[in-house]
């Protein structure tokens, strides 16, 4: 999201980013209300825990595209009070998906009967004046406008997909030309979940036992080591531990990526043509919400050639050595890599995105929707004004 707001700025657009510093009713970690608890409803609570309340987080992004005077909402398909408050204010919108699966709601396949269930879009609706007959979950409200999907046709595996939903290739700035192989002791990358270990529970146990594992093989190899986490005990010589940092100094001089199979870290290292070792960290059975897309990009990644997987839940040091040392010796893991980085420098998909957003019609903002009287806009300063004469939207 990021990435795309940067593109519509750099096409002369006024972009405002929605989060929970302008938003005054919605809070992500917002305390379960009281009658919540009454019911005893478990679906409502883990609605309540993925999203907040859902309402509020369309009352107040509508509120804050009024403020501004948007012409458009983007929303990712994860909030979905996004669409719901371009229904609000009379505006188009987009939605997008924020992994490679070429499918609107893949993530519901992940979820349990009564979770799904508690996204029924009716008591929302009505509680937003907004018409009730509208039976779509809230999970499965994507925009009849624009839907788009990070990834490419090929990736995909060539689906059927017809308009609104447009494969554009993933959300990443395109390095030019693409970055030639290092030369010299080759420098690996490992990367880690974003996710936090309260939240991965037991996943974040296989997690530190997967990252012991890439410190311990590329410690007995003839290579440099960047790991992107905190060291759980002592370090290889040659691997360093750096913890948090932006993925243009992860990825910098690397010949090869260890990953967790996450879409960003994924698309990141294949923009750049680079071969992949994919450790997926959970069974079929365990994927939590936030890595259901991970077998699928793992599967897709070993497929097109781009890499070797390994299973997370019984990775040793040894499997990790082996599997980097054939990505490393075996050319056309980098060559295949390379291909993909050809297709998407091909689609642009920063400008190309950005460009569908800016072409969606633009409507006049319903004449009767009024900013709640005791909102505050957030600070100016928050918003890029356009330098030249391009329209602002």
């Amino acid at each position: 999201m990021a990435a795309l707001s940067r593109a519509l700025r750099e096409q002369g657009h006024s972009v405002t980013v929605f989060s929970e510093s302008e938003a005054t009713r919605w809070r992500l970690d917002a305390p379960f209300p009281a009658s919540m608890f009454a019911a005893g409803s478990g679906g409502a609570m883990f609605r309540h825990m993925l999203v907040g309340d859902v309402a509020d987080m369309a009352r107040d992004i509508a509120d804050l595209a009024s403020a501004r005077s948007a012409e458009v909402i983007v929303a990712d398909v994860m909030m979905p009070g996004g669409g719901l408050a371009a229904e609000l204010a009379g505006l188009p919108w987009a939605s997008l998906s924020c992994n490679p699966i070429p499918e609107p709601d893949p993530f519901v396949e992940h979820l349990p009967d009564e979770a799904v269930a508690a996204f029924a879009p009716r008591p929302t609706l009505e509680s937003l004046g907004l018409p009730a007959d509208d039976e779509r979950n809230l999970l499965r409200r994507t925009s009849g406008q624009l839907h788009l999907v990070p990834t490419t046709q090929r990736f995909a595996g060539f689906p059927d997909v017809s308009e609104p939903v447009a494969l554009v290739g993933p959300f990443v700035p395109v390095p030019r030309p693409p970055v030639a192989v290092p030369s010299g002791e080759p420098t690996v990358a490992v990367t880690t979940s974003s996710g936090t270990p309260a939240g991965m529970g037991r996943s974040a146990f296989v997690q530190d036992r997967y990252v012991n594992a890439a410190a311990e093989a590329l410690g007995s190899l003839p290579v440099r080591g960047r790991v992107s986490s905190q060291p759980t005990g002592p370090a290889p010589a040659n691997v360093q531990f750096v913890g948090r940092v932006p993925i243009d100094e992860l990825y910098h001089g690397c010949a090869a990526v260890v990953t967790h199979c996450g879409w960003g870290t994924v698309s990141h290292a294949l923009v750049r043509g680079l071969p992949l070792v994919l450790v997926l960290a959970f069974g079929s059975d365990q994927v939590p919400l936030y890595a259901y897309s991970q077998p699928y990009i793992a599967q897709r990644c070993v497929e097109l050639g781009v890499g070797v997987a390994v299973p997370g839940e019984s990775v040793t040091a040894a499997d990790l050595r082996a599997a980097v040392e054939v990505v490393l010796a075996e050319p056309a893991y980098r060559e295949a890599a390379g291909k993909f980085a050809a297709e998407v420098r091909a689609l642009a998909p920063l400008p190309t995105a950005s460009s569908m957003i800016a072409s969606l019609p633009v409507r006049a903002p319903r004449a009767d929707r009024v900013v709640d009287p005791y909102w505050t806009p957030p600070e100016a300063a928050s918003v890029q004004r356009p330098s030249h004469g391009s329209s602002e939207r």
